[in-house]
């Protein structure tokens, strides 16, 4: 019966960076030390032999480690103000100064997101296990965890392997469900409802859309174009999206490529979350697509001159609101370069894809042939409608399969704001995608990952020295 101070479920990012913080080698500005004499005992369990898959194969085998510029509005979460200060006390520069020490260079995209400068996510795996092995963090694979409980003053583990396992804290970080073939089945958030956690239902998340087959993008796949996506109920008027008080269930500025069941590429993973949570609850929502307001005003300045389209969304505070019907009638009817062609039929006056603005006008019954200056106004109504709030007939999503994150989890409110323990279960805390911390597409999940890893660990560390100057006491 192998006993350990701190036990870490799961040996993810999350999981590593916990073990790291728990022996007390890691601190906040990421610089490794050797442990301490009497530092805590860690174990780290894993079902996986193979380890680190979900690392190796993010970021299309790169591993975006976090993003130059991170804020809790990134995330989707119901306790914002807590993650907030999770990412004060554990930013991305000390996540990028752990890489760092560990001899991982990193580079950063014009999109902000950063990369080891050999491209290998293998360089990422490797600084964290070797880590682990200089802290003398054991790594115990496979060693599948089917049962944690409370036991006494600690936790006792039990896995299908026969051993068990008795520590006086643990740490959960098992991850979701997505990618289930590196190891993830959600065992974590099963568990943690079982011991009293309110969960809120786990739905994958980055993870490309369905539409159903009268979408108006239909026959378009490999088109690739910048979109704003909007994700309000369906009955919402048109014009109370686009006002400036409404609040959409989900909203993205970014690149969209078609494909033949629906959309992938950044814009529709980063709405793919809450569609998908949307549909399972049976709300009555529409997905909304403006492929005109990011080209106008500037709307999509910061990628305009790159090379190809962006791997991540424009942040949230760069993303501009749909095009209302009052900027679009000015546009549509000034002259000279700065509005719409008069003189021209739409569909070539238009800055959009030809085979896009037939797709778009066929479907609100508008001709593509008419010349510019014979639309009155209910037309103009019609083709800002068209443009800018297009039906994507939203029919679901490509589900765990293809999802590169976890959406829900255990709430923030449950547990300790600093420390990341459990309101409920003292001496159990909680880090990774167990959370209901969900970041959009860009390096945000792993420095998520990273955040609260730490503040686990170090948030377990803390309490052991507390009790034991306590007991000596």
């Amino acid at each position: 019966m192998p006993e350990v101070d701190v036990l870490v479920v799961g040996a993810g990012a999350a999981g590593l960076f916990a073990g790291l913080a728990a022996r007390g080698v890691l601190a906040r500005d990421s610089a490794l030390t050797p442990p301490a004499a009497g530092a805590p005992s860690v174990a780290i369990l894993t079902n996986e032999v193979r380890l680190g898959l979900k690392i190796l194969v993010s970021g299309g085998g790169r591993c975006n480690v976090t993003n130059e510029r991170v804020t809790e509005a990134d995330y989707l979460t119901s306790a914002p103000g807590a993650v907030k200060n999770l990412l004060r006390a554990f930013p991305p520069a000390s996540a990028r100064a752990f890489f760092l020490g560990q001899g991982v260079k990193l580079y950063a995209e014009p999109t902000g997101k950063l990369f080891p400068t050999s491209d290998d996510a293998h360089d990422v795996l490797n600084a964290l296990l070797g880590a682990a092995r200089s802290a003398g963090v054991p790594i115990v694979a496979p060693a599948e965890v089917i049962e944690l409980a409370p036991e006494g003053a600690g936790w006792v583990a039990r896995t299908a392997q026969g051993e068990v396992w008795r520590a006086r804290r643990a740490i959960v970080a098992t991850g979701g469900k997505s990618l289930p073939k590196t190891g993830s089945r959600g065992w974590g958030l099963e568990a943690l409802a079982r011991l009293g956690h309110e969960v809120e239902p786990p739905v994958p998340a980055l993870t490309p859309l369905r539409f159903a087959n009268d979408t108006p993008l239909a026959g378009l796949s490999g088109l690739t174009v910048p979109a704003l996506l909007t994700l309000a109920p369906r009955e919402a008027p048109l014009e109370q999206v686009a006002g400036a008080k409404f609040r959409p269930l989900s909203r993205a500025a970014g690149s969209l490529r078609v494909t033949h069941q629906g959309a992938a590429g950044p814009a529709a993973l980063d709405v793919s979350g809450p569609c998908g949570r949307a549909l399972l609850r049976g709300e009555a929502v529409a997905l909304r697509g403006d492929f005109l307001t990011l080209l106008l005003d500037e709307g999509w300045a910061p990628f305009r001159d790159l090379p190809k389209a962006p791997g991540s969304c424009l942040p949230p505070d760069l993303a501009p609101r749909p095009l209302t019907r009052e900027a679009f009638e000015a546009w549509a009817t000034s002259s000279g370069s700065a509005g719409l062609d008069r003189e021209r039929s739409v569909v070539n006056a238009l800055p959009l894809p030809k085979n896009l603005t037939q797709a778009l006008l066929q479907a609100a019954e508008l001709d593509a042939t008419t010349i510019v200056k014979r639309l009155d106004a209910r037309a103009r109504a019609r083709l800002h409608a068209a443009l800018t709030f297009a039906d994507l007939r939203l029919a679901g999503t490509d589900g765990y399969a293809k999802a590169e994150v976890t959406a829900g989890g255990v709430r923030l409110e449950e547990l300790d704001r600093v420390t990341l323990e459990s309101k409920r279960r003292p001496g159990l805390s909680c880090c990774g995608e167990v959370v209901d911390v969900t970041g959009r597409l860009g390096g945000f999940n792993f420095q998520w990952a990273w955040t609260s890893g730490w503040a686990a660990g170090e948030g377990a560390r803390r309490a052991l020295l507390r009790e034991d100057v306590g007991g000596a006491g």
